[in-house]
């Protein structure tokens, strides 16, 4: 809730003890234009209530500005003292509140003047680090203030920007740095913390440095039930373990996403060498073999076709629907055959790709089954995918499409039409 409002409802609250005040004078005082001190006296005795403007009866009360709260408040009636109530927490809350602001706000602001002191001056320091020769020496100071976590994010920060755009030897000194400036020990304790956003944080940093120890703090998070930390861990297994960056596959079973398997991609195209993917083709886990089909295809290993052919067989729609992905982009003639005997057994998602596939191989073979599948197919999309196939196929496909066009009926000649139409 905002201040403005908590004084709100505060000046409320006063409204509403000045109305019940108000309503605690007796009868006989209503139309009495003067009464004495005296007459005011006896009255509060005689009536038991103490009037809002009065002298205190005898030693029931004291003098002080307590004591005349305290007798006030003893007089009253529930509904005064539970508005009172609210008066002094609203009051209160407003104080706290407005002081936790106020704290908040010169923390942030004290924060944010440190790290623009100390940007610039580390910047400085990194650069001057490249491009002179130091001996391998790093100034006391800079270790002693490095233990602030303020400037240590901060020299981090930059250390590890500029490294992402630097190879060769100059890279390799600011991983020196980092080691002679023990900010190893900080991302080991970051990968040990608690939260996983500082984990993640640590696995990124020692995944940079090449800072080999940290695969045995990562391998324990590659099956982590958070997503965004088991991508981490993946990423920087893989830039940790270039020669053979997916040897977690071989005993992981967990599900992956497809956010995930994208991630893992780009690691891989980063420069890690990549992998047979053959080895997990026959893996127990779905979402292994489907990562490890895609890879096949996307890196062209032509090797592993035979093994991508049995996935065809696979009970598994979304298995075969990979392999048939796979072996299009393979381009290769040989599982031609295969892939026209499977087409009518599948569903309609899987015909298209098969479609697709056989259109990408651009085999001679295929003109005899696209022309009888145009005749026989009565799903009009896939209908019009494959009169776009015998198009592709050049004079082959186009004599066979004319040749059709003679004795087709009007909706087989509209999709002709649409196949040979090149702006489409």
């Amino acid at each position: 809730m905002r201040l403005s409002a908590y004084l709100k409802i505060f000046i409320l609250l006063l409204l509403l003890q000045f109305l019940c005040t108000c309503g605690q004078a007796p009868p006989e005082l209503i139309g009495i234009k003067k009464l004495s001190a005296t007459d005011s006296l006896i009255s509060a005795a005689s009536h038991k209530f103490l009037p809002v403007y009065s002298d205190f009866v005898g030693n029931e009360v004291k003098s002080s500005f307590y004591g005349r709260v305290l007798y006030y408040y003893n007089r009253s009636n529930y509904l005064f003292r539970i508005i009172l109530f609210l008066n002094f927490f609203f009051l209160i809350s407003v104080l706290v509140l407005s002081m936790v602001l106020l704290y908040r706000r010169l923390h942030d602001g004290y924060i944010e003047f440190v790290r623009n002191k100390c940007r610039i001056r580390y910047r400085d320091f990194i650069t001057e680090w490249l491009y002179e020769d130091h001996e391998g020496i790093v100034p006391g100071l800079l270790i002693k203030e490095l233990k602030n976590r303020i400037h240590r994010d901060v020299f981090t920060s930059n250390l590890l920007s500029l490294h992402s755009n630097l190879t060769g030897e100059s890279a390799e000194k600011l991983v020196k740095l980092f080691h002679l400036t023990r900010l190893k020990n900080y991302s080991v304790q970051k990968v040990n913390h608690s939260l996983w956003h500082i984990k993640a944080t640590g696995f990124r940093e020692l995944a940079q440095m090449k800072i080999e120890e940290g695969n045995s703090l990562i391998y324990k998070y590659l099956d982590s039930d958070n997503e965004i930390l088991k991508i981490e861990a993946q990423s920087a297994w893989i830039q940790l373990n270039p020669n053979d960056p997916l040897s977690f596959y071989n005993e992981s079973n967990a599900q992956f996403t497809e956010w995930g398997k994208l991630n893992l991609l780009r690691s891989l195209r980063k420069g890690a060498t990549i992998p047979n993917f053959g080895r997990w083709l026959k893996s127990d886990s779905k979402s292994v073999t489907l990562f490890a089909l895609r890879m096949t295809g996307i890196f062209k290993q032509l090797d592993n076709v035979e093994m991508v052919v049995q996935r065809l067989d696979d009970s598994d729609p979304e298995i075969r629907y990979e392999a048939i992905c796979t072996l299009g982009k393979l381009a290769l003639q040989s599982p031609v055959s295969k892939l026209q005997q499977m087409l009518s057994n599948e569903g309609v998602a899987n015909k298209i790709e098969v479609v697709r596939s056989l259109i990408l191989i651009s085999d001679i073979s295929n003109v005899l089954f696209f022309e009888k599948m145009l005749k026989s197919e009565t799903n009009v999309q896939l209908r019009i995918l494959v009169a776009k196939g015998l198009v592709l196929l050049n004079e082959f496909g186009l004599e066979r499409l004319d040749s059709i066009f003679l004795g087709a009926d009007p909706v087989l000649k509209k999709i002709i039409i649409h196949a040979k139409d090149d702006r489409i």
